[in-house]
């Protein structure tokens, strides 16, 4: 998520706030901008409850235009730092990726991704010879592997037989770590975690979230979802290494773009990127502690 505590809400701007952000206190405009992001995290949890509820397929069909639109964030905010993405070509494999694991099962990533990057020498081939075909290149297999890869493991949660249980947690799981995170950070921290990376995040935070979270997830997990109380701890290991991962790597990547906000569609969130970002590193946490107990 947004690295600025969630502070987002408007347009898409470059960085220029100093790395030693951790012990600043919140501002008037921060705090109503963190009431909207409350607002709008409750109603996605509840469209998300909801569509699951109705069946795995229309939650799916949901979480694919929400990816697809995160995946198209990430191209437009590579264009307007002057890369030249091959971005058509992106978000139709990232689509085929997401419809094709979801139908035919995991085995059908890697197929996708040889096409991708195939594709890509085609159609780069097809334009004038240039510098930065690679790195251009690197960057359109980029948004597929960074959006549509873990992303595509939510539909095969969704449509396992408990599906509602286990999506419904992974997606709480990284919640938990989050507001843990954010709590603690906002009253007890003084030191930062990456400052060069994401200024607002501090030591005290990650610490809390890590402790606390390994309790409130482990919770959650055996209660809600098929794992027992060892493979719940698991579980919640594995999210509060992934968690941070998650959120830290997009910072990274707008830190290096110059941008706060991958985009403004979601009030208080910024946009589908700065939402999801944890997520899809968690996901695969669920799918592979899923996989290892044989659940």
């Amino acid at each position: 998520m947004d690295d600025q505590a969630r502070d987002s809400g408007r347009p898409t701007e470059h960085l220029s706030a100093p790395a030693t952000l951790v012990d600043q206190p919140l501002t008037a405009a921060q705090k109503r901008n963190l009431k909207r992001a409350i607002a709008t995290g409750l109603t996605l949890a509840a469209l998300v409850i909801g569509l699951l509820i109705i069946g795995p397929k229309p939650f799916y069909g949901f979480a694919i235009v929400v990816i697809l639109i995160a995946q198209a964030e990430f191209y437009k905010a590579v264009r307007n730092a002057g890369h030249d993405p091959a971005t058509a070509l992106g978000l139709v494999a990232g689509a085929v990726m997401l419809i094709g694991v979801f139908t035919r099962g995991e085995a059908a990533a890697g197929l996708v991704l040889f096409l991708t990057v195939a594709f890509c020498y085609i159609w780069y081939l097809a334009l004038e010879p240039r510098k930065g075909v690679l790195k251009d290149i690197a960057l359109t297999v980029l948004g597929v592997v960074y959006l549509a890869v873990p992303g595509s493991l939510v539909g095969l949660l969704a449509a396992r037989h408990d599906g509602l249980r286990v999506v419904i947690t992974t997606i709480a799981a990284a919640a938990i770590y989050d507001i843990i995170a954010y709590a603690a950070g906002s009253k007890l921290g003084k030191h930062p975690l990456a400052p060069s990376i994401s200024p607002r995040k501090s030591r005290e935070g990650a610490a809390a979230a890590t402790v606390g979270g390994i309790i409130g997830i482990t919770t959650l997990a055996a209660i809600l979802g098929p794992w027992n109380v060892t493979q719940a701890v698991v579980f919640a290991v594995m999210v509060v290494i992934l968690a941070p991962l998650g959120d830290l790597f997009e910072s990274l990547i707008k830190r290096d773009l110059g941008i706060k906000d991958m985009g403004t569609i979601f009030p208080g969130h910024g946009g589908a990127l700065d939402r999801i970002d944890a997520i899809l590193f968690v996901l695969p946490a669920a799918y592979l502690s899923l996989k290892l107990f044989g659940l």
